[in-house]
C-alpha cells in the first residue's frame, strides 16, 4: 500500500497538478470547450483581460479564484464550460516602460512597437506563471487572446467598421479631456476628481463703462482665455451689468457680461469668468452662448499665446499671474484652499490633473443611446444586486460621447481616413487589420466632398479594444455556430472599479451590435484591502503579493482565505486568515489519511447497506443537509458560504464526532460505515475541489481514482438519503453529550483515552437517545460506567473510574 505522508506539504502537491492540469490529455477531457457536445448547455465566463504588467497583484489573485472556482463547479454539475483569458496588451504604461526603462525613442516607430511586443509578452509570461501557481487553468490552448495580436484586432477594427454603418462614429473638432503628463486625449471613464491645495483669486475686472466687477477663480492663469463674464440672471448684486461690457486685466480685451442659470450665486463672489477651457462649465457655457476659443495651454500643460507667461508650467504660471495682477492692483485678495480638481484617476500612477484643449477626434456616439441602455441593463442579473445602481448612474450621468482616440502608438490604429469637412472614410473590411497611416484608402478623394482624404493617426483608446471580449470569445466575428450556443455569455466576472469602463463599454458596444445584453449575469467582486482595511498602496507600505507565502502557505489556502467573503464587499487579506485555512486543508488531510487503510481497496456501495445505527441515521441527514445547502451556496455565488458549511461540518461535525465515534467500527471491518465514510470523504473532496483543487484532486486519486480528476465526477447525489428529521434531532443530542463529556475531561486535566464514569442528567428523551448508543458513545469517549438522571438541564459529572 502507498505511503501517505503525514504533513501535508502544499507545493509538492500543486506543482504535480497544476503540471497534469496542462497536459495535452487533461485538456481535451476536461478543459477543452467541447463543440461537439451539443447536448449539454454552454456555460461561458468572461474573465477580465488584465492589464499585462508582469505583477500579479491580490486583485488579480481574487477573480482568477473566482473565475476558476466557478469553472470547475459548473464542470462537475454537467455543463460544457468555457473559460477563456485575455491579455489586454495595448497601452500607455506599457509604452512608458519601453521609453523610459528602454530609452528607444518614439521617433523609431517600428522598432518601439517591436519593443512594445517583446515587452508585452514578457509580462505575460510572468503574470501567468503565477496564475497558474495560484491552480487557475482557463482554455490557454484555444481561447487565449491578447489584444495587439492580428486576429483579435481584425475584430476591433471590424467592430468600429460596423458601429460606423450605423451612424456612430464621426470626427469632429471640440473640446477634450487631455492628459499633458501621458500627452492624450481620455474619454468620461478615466478621468474623476481628487481633492488638491489650491488658491481662489479674487480679481477686478474693470467695466468699460466705469467701476469693475469682482470675479473670484481658481484658474487665474486662463484669465486671458476669458471669453465671457457670467452671473446669474436673478442676482439682484448684477442685473444692472447684463449686457455691458468687461476689460480682462493684463490683456486689456473686452468681453460681454451674459446671463446665465447655471452660474451659483452664493459660490465665490456670484459672476464668474468662462475660460476655454477650465472646467467643464466653460464648455457648457462655451456651447450654449456660441462664445468663440482660444487655447492658452499646449500638450505637454504649459502655458502659450499668452505673450506673458509663455513656456511656464501651469502652477508656475498660476503663481506669476497672481503676482502681476498684484503688482497692477487688481487683485483684491488670494485665499488658499483644497478642492476637487478634475484628473487622471483611471491610471493610479498619474492622477494628474487634465486641461481641456480643443483637438480633432474620433467619437462613438453613446448619448442618443441613453435610454435604451437604461432600459436594457435591467436584463442582466447582478450580484449582488446592489451594483446594478452603479451602472445605471454611471448611463444616467453621461454628458459626453466616448472620445475613443489616443495620441500614441502602442494600440489599434482607428481604420479611417478624413477630410477638412470631417467626413469619414472606413477603411474596406477585406483589408482588415489595417494601419491608416501605411496603408492608402479606398478611394484616391472624399467621396462626399472631393477633398484630400488624410489617414487617422491615433489609436484607438484601450477599451475599444477590450469591450469587445464578450462577442470575440463566443464567436460573434468568427463562428456563428458557437455564437448561437454561447451568446449572451453566462456570466461576467469584474470588480467594482470598472464598472463605469470595461462593463459600460461592453455593454453599450454589444447592444449597439447585436441588439442584445452581453451577458446572462453580472457578478462584481469587491476590493482586497491591505491588513489594515485601507486600499493596497505601495506609499502606505501595505501591499501584499499572494506570492508572498504561496511556497509555505499554499494556493488553496489563498483561494480558501479569498473566496470567504461575500460576493461585493471589500475585505482585508491577512496572512494569519491564510494560516488557519492551512490548518483546516491539513485537518482534511489527517482524516483521510486516517481512512486510506480502510477504505483503499474496499469498495463498498452505500445502496448496498442498510444504516440501522443512529449515529448513521444523524449522519447521514447532516450530510444531506451540508450538500445540498453547498450545491445551492455555489449556485448563488456564495463561496464564503460554502467554505463556512465544510468547516462546520467537516471539522466539528465529521472529523470531531463521526470520525472518533465510528473508529472501532472501523477496524471492525463494518460495512455499513466504511460505505457511509466513504460517500461522505468523496462528496466532501468534491464539494471543495473548485475552491482547493489541489489538495482534493491528491487525496481524490489516492482514495479513489476512478477518474483521471474530480472534474469528471458529477455533483454528489443525495436523493436517495430519505429525510429524518428525527435522527437529526437525536444526532444533536449525541454531539452535545460527547462535547460535554471532552469538556469535562479537559476542565478536570484529564486525557481523552482516561477512562471515566459518567453521570448524565437529563430529560427523558435524552436519556433514551444516549441509551439507544450507548455501547458506541462508551467505546468513542472511553466511559466504563454511565449513569442516567432525569434533570430539566443537562449535564454530565464524571469522575476516574475506579478512583
Amino acid at each position: 500500500m502507498e505511503e501517505w505522508p503525514k504533513h501535508y506539504s502544499p507545493k509538492e502537491i500543486e506543482e504535480k497538478w497544476q503540471k497534469i492540469w496542462l497536459s495535452e490529455e487533461m485538456w481535451k477531457e476536461v478543459f477543452r470547450f467541447k463543440e461537439e457536445e451539443k447536448g449539454k448547455e454552454s456555460f461561458v465566463i468572461d474573465t477580465p483581460p488584465p492589464f499585462t504588467s508582469g505583477e500579479l497583484h491580490m486583485g488579480h489573485a481574487y477573480w482568477v479564484s473566482i473565475a476558476d472556482c466557478i469553472a470547475r463547479f459548473r464542470r462537475i454539475q454537467g455543463y460544457n464550460v468555457l473559460l477563456p483569458q485575455g491579455w489586454d496588451t495595448q497601452g500607455l504604461p506599457t509604452e512608458l516602460k519601453v521609453q523610459y526603462k528602454l530609452r528607444i525613442p518614439k521617433e523609431n516607430r517600428e522598432l518601439f512597437l517591436k519593443k512594445c511586443v517583446e515587452w508585452t509578452e514578457e509580462m505575460i509570461t510572468k503574470m501567468k506563471g503565477a496564475m497558474i501557481r495560484l491552480g487557475y487553468r482557463p482554455e490557454w490552448e484555444r481561447f487565449e487572446y491578447k489584444t495587439y495580436e492580428t486576429t483579435y484586432r481584425k475584430a476591433v477594427q471590424r467592430s468600429l467598421l460596423d458601429m460606423f454603418k450605423a451612424g456612430k462614429i464621426e470626427v469632429r473638432d471640440g473640446p477634450v479631456y487631455w492628459c499633458p503628463k501621458c500627452e492624450t486625449a481620455l474619454a468620461l471613464s478615466e478621468v474623476g476628481y481628487i481633492e488638491r491645495e489650491g488658491i481662489i483669486a479674487h480679481v477686478n475686472f474693470p467695466l468699460k463703462d466705469g467701476g469693475y466687477i469682482t470675479i473670484a477663480t481658481t484658474r487665474p492663469e486662463l484669465i486671458g482665455a476669458t471669453q465671457a463674464v457670467a452671473v446669474n440672471p436673478e442676482d439682484e448684486r448684477y442685473k444692472t451689468l447684463i449686457g455691458k461690457t468687461a476689460i480682462i486685466p493684463l490683456f486689456n480685451k473686452e468681453v460681454k457680461i451674459i446671463a446665465e442659470e447655471s452660474v451659483e450665486k452664493d459660490f465665490g463672489t456670484g459672476a464668474e469668468m468662462i475660460s476655454t477651457y477650465g472646467d467643464p462649465q466653460d464648455i457648457k457655457v462655451k456651447l450654449k452662448h456660441n462664445l468663440p476659443s482660444v487655447e492658452m495651454i499646449d500638450e505637454r500643460g504649459r502655458m502659450k499665446g499668452t505673450g506673458i507667461v509663455d513656456g511656464l508650467k501651469v502652477e508656475e504660471a498660476r503663481k506669476k499671474i497672481v503676482q502681476l495682477l498684484k503688482e497692477k492692483g487688481f487683485l483684491v485678495k488670494v485665499e488658499n484652499i483644497k478642492h476637487n480638481v478634475i484628473a487622471h484617476t483611471e491610471r493610479s500612477d498619474c492622477m494628474s490633473p487634465i486641461e481641456f484643449l480643443t483637438k480633432k477626434q474620433i467619437y462613438i456616439k453613446v448619448l442618443d443611446d441613453k435610454q435604451k441602455l437604461l432600459e436594457k441593463y435591467r436584463s442582466m442579473k447582478f450580484m449582488p444586486q446592489r451594483m446594478s445602481y452603479y451602472l445605471e448612474t454611471w448611463i444616467t450621468s453621461l454628458e459626453w460621447d466616448w472620445d475613443i482616440s489616443r495620441q500614441r502608438l502602442y494600440g489599434t490604429p482607428i481604420p479611417f481616413w478624413y477630410c477638412k469637412n470631417n467626413h469619414l472614410v472606413p477603411a474596406k473590411e477585406e483589408d482588415l487589420p489595417i494601419d491608416p497611416n501605411n496603408s492608402p484608402p479606398p478611394t484616391d478623394r472624399c467621396p462626399i466632398c472631393g477633398e484630400q482624404l488624410y489617414p487617422v493617426k491615433d489609436v484607438a483608446d484601450v477599451w475599444i479594444d477590450s469591450s469587445i471580449s464578450a462577442l470575440y470569445v463566443s464567436g460573434y466575428f468568427t463562428d456563428k455556430e458557437r455564437f448561437s450556443r454561447s451568446f449572451p455569455v453566462s456570466i461576467r466576472l469584474q470588480g467594482t472599479d470598472i464598472i463605469r469602463t470595461w462593463l459600460f463599454y461592453t455593454f453599450f458596444r454589444t447592444l449597439s451590435l447585436t441588439g442584445n445584453v452581453p451577458f446572462r449575469e453580472v457578478l462584481v467582486n469587491g476590493q482586497v484591502l491591505g491588513p489594515d482595511g485601507t486600499r493596497m498602496s505601495k506609499s502606505k507600505g501595505n501591499t501584499v503579493s499572494p506570492l508572498d507565502k504561496i511556497d509555505e502557505m499554499g494556493a488553496d489556502a489563498i483561494r480558501l482565505t479569498l473566496l470567504d467573503a461575500s460576493i461585493g464587499d471589500d475585505f482585508p487579506f491577512k496572512w494569519e486568515k491564510v494560516k488557519a485555512k492551512k490548518t483546516m486543508l491539513q485537518k482534511l488531510w489527517n482524516a483521510s489519511r486516517l481512512l486510506y487503510p480502510f477504505l483503499k481497496d474496499n469498495k463498498v456501495d452505500l445502496d448496498k447497506v442498510r444504516p440501522e445505527n443512529l449515529i448513521d441515521k444523524w449522519i447521514l441527514q447532516e450530510h444531506k443537509k451540508f450538500v445540498l445547502s453547498s450545491i445551492a451556496a455555489y449556485d448563488r455565488y456564495d463561496f464564503y458560504v460554502v467554505i463556512q458549511q465544510f468547516y462546520d461540518y467537516f471539522w466539528e461535525i465529521i472529523a470531531d464526532e463521526y470520525l472518533e465515534m465510528i473508529k472501532h467500527r472501523l477496524f471492525e471491518n463494518d460495512q455499513v460505515v466504511l460505505a457511509i465514510i466513504s460517500k461522505i470523504l468523496k462528496d466532501l473532496i468534491v464539494i471543495l475541489h473548485p475552491i482547493a483543487p489541489h489538495i482534493t484532486e491528491e487525496i481524490y486519486s489516492r482514495l479513489y481514482g476512478d477518474k483521471k480528476s474530480v472534474l469528471l465526477e458529477s455533483l454528489p447525489d443525495v436523493s436517495f438519503i430519505p429525510d429524518d428529521n428525527e435522527a437529526l434531532e437525536k444526532g444533536k443530542i449525541i454531539k452535545r453529550f460527547s462535547s460535554m463529556v471532552r469538556t469535562s475531561k479537559v476542565a478536570n486535566k484529564l486525557a481523552m483515552p482516561t477512562p471515566v464514569d459518567v453521570k448524565f442528567y437529563g430529560d427523558e428523551k435524552s436519556v433514551s437517545v444516549l441509551r439507544e448508543v450507548e455501547e458506541d458513545l462508551k467505546k468513542t469517549l472511553k466511559i466504563e460506567k454511565i449513569e442516567y438522571f432525569n434533570n430539566n438541564e443537562e449535564k454530565v459529572e464524571i469522575s476516574v473510574h475506579g478512583s
